[in-house]
């Protein structure tokens, strides 16, 4: 294991260690009713399920299937669930939640929900929303559906501002670009869109609320435009979201009848360059251009839309 990695697991458990304090405390109020936070997710699944059996839950919540019948047996003794034989499975019993035990798991859910709401009311309203979407980020990371929490959409006031910031500090720390020329020369081009809002436009890809990547488009003649400012953060690369926003954006040239798209990058992003490529893109003009970092050689990308 290397010396990051260490890092990154040490850290991951210090939070594991921070959280599981956090719902010890969340969870005071199951725990001070007749019912363990196990038997309370027990019943929740049998609420949500049209129907389940003891495998199915052993199964589902990684229970033992001991403990499981333990429940089981106390629910049914004190009439919070039935069971019935299966009728493709003469040896299986399906679980069906009572009316008693729909209500004792609405008493509890709202327990819980009472607890929560305490916790969150010590947090302002903004953090609260961050807080959230942190939340969803890490489900859908460790699930591996972060592709599928990603949503694309048209910029917002602020996001202009953010695009110039977050390509000087990536290309200053990725590229080793002079941030001063370089943001100036983004935030210049930014300006120009802005005083012409119409001719073009910027899609931004969100996650959870963080912003993953931004890609923009700029009419240069009523048959050509320039794809500008596309950029991905680290975080989310290698997931197909910059495939995603370049096809979005080409999208939308052929959607305002361009005939013809063009970009400027430098020689060495060859990740870009090949996506470049599957989008029809021919290399058309290489230079030097020093101001920004010396001997970089800018590309010039050039395609041509189908009718």
């Amino acid at each position: 294991m290397d010396n990051p990695t260490r890092l990154r697991v040490a850290e991951i458990r210090k939070f594991n260690r921070f959280y599981t304090n956090i719902i010890g405390v969340v969870n005071q109020t199951i725990l001070e009713s007749p019912y363990s936070l196990a038997e309370a997710r027990v019943l929740l699944e049998i609420v949500n399920a049209t129907q389940c059996t003891a495998s199915d839950l052993s199964e589902i919540l990684q229970i033992d299937p001991g403990y499981l019948s333990r429940i089981l047996r106390r629910f049914k003794k004190e009439g919070l669930i039935e069971t019935n034989k299966s009728v493709t499975d003469g040896r299986s019993q399906i679980l069906a939640i009572t009316e008693k035990g729909r209500e004792t798991y609405s008493q509890l859910s709202e327990a819980s929900s009472t607890q929560l709401v305490h916790l969150l009311e010590q947090i302002p309203q903004g953090a609260q929303q961050k807080l959230v979407n942190h939340m969803a980020a890490v489900q859908n990371m460790l699930s591996g559906q972060s592709d599928t929490a990603i949503s694309i959409r048209n910029h917002r006031p602020g996001d202009v501002g953010y695009i110039a910031y977050r390509h000087g500090v990536l290309y200053a720390l990725e590229h080793g670009l002079d941030t001063q020329v370089f943001e100036k020369y983004v935030l210049e081009s930014l300006v120009k869109y802005l005083d012409n809002p119409l001719a073009g436009k910027i899609f931004i890809a969100e996650c959870c609320g963080t912003i993953a990547g931004f890609i923009g488009i700029v009419e240069t003649s009523p048959t050509t435009a320039q794809l500008r400012w596309f950029l991905i953060e680290p975080e989310f690369r290698g997931d197909g979201l910059g495939r995603k926003l370049v096809a979005t954006v080409m999208e939308y040239c052929r959607q305002q009848n361009y005939k013809h798209v063009f970009l400027w990058t430098f020689k060495g992003l060859d990740a870009a360059r090949r996506l470049y490529e599957d989008f029809g893109f021919k290399l058309t003009e290489e230079k030097e251009n020093n101001s920004w970092k010396n001997q970089m050689i800018e590309q010039r990308w050039d395609a041509t839309l189908d009718g």
